[in-house]
């Protein structure tokens, strides 16, 4: 106890051994160490976060906030609310108790609608929740791809009519937001439009429209054109123009940057089945294959002429009285030849599939500059493409599309500002990656500031202290010994130790290389009696 009382006895006077500027700086001092001893004691408390969820929307997001405040765990929002961290030891607890719970629900309500179904509801309002509901789960299951971040299904539910001119399709419209620069393939945009027309009783897959967040047109109704063709074909056809699209869009991209040039392309497919027989002959070269040579001579004297009987005689008769008879002879000769030609027989099977003629449209974005103008403002303004660069663009886009001059293909291109997109992605808020830093080096940095607040702070103004105590405790000892009387004297007297006509400044000097430890006692008197 005697040692506890002296330490705080000798703490008391070096206290009262301050000035009230050093009791002032020493209390400050002492507040902002403790302060910052009990953040870092936060700090080092706190527990590691992980991500419960993320990419939730809205509605998602408040019901997994409520829930986690009514089961008191500490969570923190991030990426614009669309994430939650908690502790990382509460993470994979708290998410099987909402998974139990069916949170988060994905978007959109679902068949628990009906968990909750009152006696009065009428025949209407439970039409209209069956189609909400489906409508949910239909969102839900189409969000499970893999590039979808995001879906939406809205059912068109004509009122039937007893009258079949009157009745009319039910019809359905897909939205659906890709992640990043995702792209969903023929194959998927089919079972989507597929699984939506089978969930939805009286809904055929030609009513079904499918589109993204960025107005892109991912499946649209049969028109005149494809009704005359197969699925087959159809598949074929889009194939055809998906490909040549994107090569367009590949191909530009790399001059003019990303999403920055937009291509349509029409393809006219030619799926006509032809057979063709051809036989060639070559008059040119033939050969005799047969020769038949007939030759017939009669040479005959008088004969008999007439008509048989009574008139045969009479013109007889008459004849003769006339003057004598004459004799007739004749030669006859037929060829027949039968001539081999050379003929050449070609047998021609068209499947059909080529293109007939290709229509091509090209949109470019232009550059930007900003412009400042007489006030001083600073303004973006439109700059379109220079006619060698579209010709340029134009040159690369028949070589990669395959254009043909002769079947009646057409590109075009224009260069035009491109709208700015109505829906922006959320943008993660870059202060979170910098307090995750901090935090990580907060404990370090704040152990090592508090190390030296500590020394220059506290330990040194107080080794100070202490010895100067020490100075103190050595001169009483000094006037104890007798020297009292030479250190009370005056201050006129003290400097006159010496010699007659030295300065101030000798005499102390003198006196400092004769008795050091007086002088030194006597200016620290000096000093305090200054104070």
């Amino acid at each position: 106890m005697a040692g506890a009382k002296g330490v705080v006895e000798q703490v008391g006077s070096i206290f009262r051994g301050l000035t009230l500027l050093q009791k002032i700086t020493g209390g400050v001092l002492v507040v902002v160490v403790f302060g910052a001893m009990i953040a870092l004691v936060t700090v080092g408390t706190k527990p590691t976060e992980q991500v419960l969820f993320s990419g939730l929307t809205q509605q998602d997001a408040a019901e997994v906030v409520q829930r986690l405040r009514d089961m008191n765990v500490i969570f923190r929002l991030t990426a614009n609310g669309t994430t939650i961290m908690v502790a990382a030891d509460q993470v994979y607890e708290v998410r099987l108790t909402l998974a139990g719970e069916g949170i988060p629900r994905g978007g959109g309500v679902g068949f628990e609608l009906f968990d909750a179904v009152g006696l009065g509801t009428t025949d209407f309002v439970n039409r209209l929740n069956l189609q909400r509901a489906l409508q949910g789960e239909l969102a839900r299951t189409i969000s499970q791809f893999q590039q979808i971040q995001e879906a939406r299904v809205h059912i068109a539910t004509p009122r039937e009519s007893v009258f079949i001119e009157q009745a009319r399709p039910v019809t359905a419209s897909v939205s659906v937001k890709l992640r990043g620069r995702e792209q969903l393939s023929q194959h998927q945009v089919k079972s989507i439009v597929n699984l939506v027309a089978s969930a939805v009783p009286g809904l055929s897959s030609e009513n079904v429209t499918l589109v993204d967040t960025t107005g892109r047109l991912l499946y649209r109704k049969r028109g005149e054109l494809d009704a005359m063709l197969s699925g087959t074909q159809l598949e074929f056809q889009h194939k055809v123009e998906e490909t040549a699209r994107r090569k367009i869009e590949s191909l530009l991209e790399e001059a003019v940057g990303v999403n920055r040039v937009r291509a349509t392309v029409t393809a006219e497919i030619d799926f006509d089945r032809v057979n063709l027989t051809e036989e060639t002959f070559d008059p040119e070269e033939s050969a005799i294959r047969s020769e038949q040579v007939l030759t017939e001579s009669d040479q005959r004297g008088d004969q008999a002429r007439g008509i048989p009987g009574v008139k045969g005689e009479l013109a007889t008769f008459a004849g003769e009285e006339g003057g004598g008879g004459s004799e007739s002879s004749f030669q006859r000769s037929n060829v027949i030849r039968n001539y081999e030609i050379s003929r050449q027989t070609r047998q021609v099977q068209e499947f059909g599939g080529g293109i007939r003629r290709l229509s091509v449209a090209v949109m470019v974005d232009g550059t930007y500059e900003q412009v400042v103008d007489e006030a001083g403002n600073q303004t973006v303004e439109f700059r379109s493409r220079s006619p060698e660069e579209m010709a340029h663009f134009e040159r690369l886009v028949r070589n990669a599309v395959g254009y043909n001059e002769e079947r009646g293909d057409r590109v075009t291109l224009v260069s035009m500002p491109f709208a700015p997109p109505s829906l922006v992605e959320p943008e993660i808020d870059p202060t979170d990656r910098w307090w995750e830093l901090a935090e990580w080096l907060a404990g370090p940095l704040l152990y090592l500031l508090i190390a030296l607040m500590v020394l220059l702070f506290v330990v040194r103004p107080f080794l100070r202290l202490l010895a100067a105590n020490q100075e103190t405790r050595r001169s009483a000892k000094l006037v104890r010994e007798g020297l009292t009387e030479q250190l009370a004297e005056p201050r006129e007297e003290a400097l006159a130790f010496g010699p007659r006509g030295l300065t101030d400044q000798e005499r102390i000097y003198r006196l400092a290389q004769s008795d050091p430890d007086r002088a030194a006692d006597l200016v620290r008197r000096w000093l305090r009696e200054g104070s």
